[in-house]
């Protein structure tokens, strides 16, 4: 489960977040929509323990995830604005994220990138902006984290592919402990796909 108690955060004289305080139970996808300024990255980073809270903490499952590493092997961020490391392939990236997270599944890597019609061994560099959120996502679900996060989770990907991803979390729901959340500026990106 994920608390957010009071959880406040400005940057210089920008309050991001203002005494925000939320609950998000287990086993469902949960959806934040909001304005671009809203705090929702700000918020998700919080809860991936990249920033500390200036007032307030996050708890999930019990405990502080700010300079955690045994939660942050629990969960798994992915930003609006990607990053790869210089140069890499999908399989280069696989390997650095197995050797952070420790239930990194490369059969379930071989499996999505398959299914998503993605090659392994191009640079990721040469991918389109869709190919490269697909990318992001695939190696997200290939962590087998408990909790993920997703910052404008759908940004740049074709409703086709769009519909699979969504359909991709509810069979992950249906098969292991997963709890995703998903910030969007869209309502209608999140409305027939997350519980609350």
């Amino acid at each position: 489960m994920i608390e957010v108690k009071g959880v406040t955060k400005s940057f210089d004289d920008f309050t991001a977040l203002d005494n925000v305080t939320c609950n998000i139970a287990e086993g469902c996808i949960y959806g934040m929509v909001g304005s671009n300024g809203a705090g929702k990255s700000t918020l998700l980073r919080v809860l991936s323990g990249i920033y500390k809270a200036d007032k307030g903490e996050a708890i999930i499952d019990g405990i502080n995830v700010y300079e955690n590493t045994y939660m942050k092997n629990k969960l798994v961020f992915v930003a609006d604005e990607l990053f790869f490391l210089a140069g890499a392939n999908m399989k280069s990236m696989a390997k650095f994220y197995s050797s952070i997270y420790d239930n990194f599944d490369m059969d379930r890597f071989a499996e999505l990138t398959k299914t998503f019609g993605l090659d392994p061994s191009k640079s990721i560099s040469n991918f389109s902006k869709g190919m490269k959120r697909q990318a992001a996502i695939i190696l997200a679900l290939s962590t087998r984290t408990k909790y993920m996060f997703f910052d404008e989770t759908f940004d740049g990907l074709d409703p086709v592919v769009r519909q699979g991803v969504k359909s991709l979390f509810a069979a992950e729901i249906l098969s292991r402990e997963f709890t995703p959340v998903l910030a969007s500026h869209n309502l209608r990106e999140l409305e027939d796909i997350c519980d609350h």
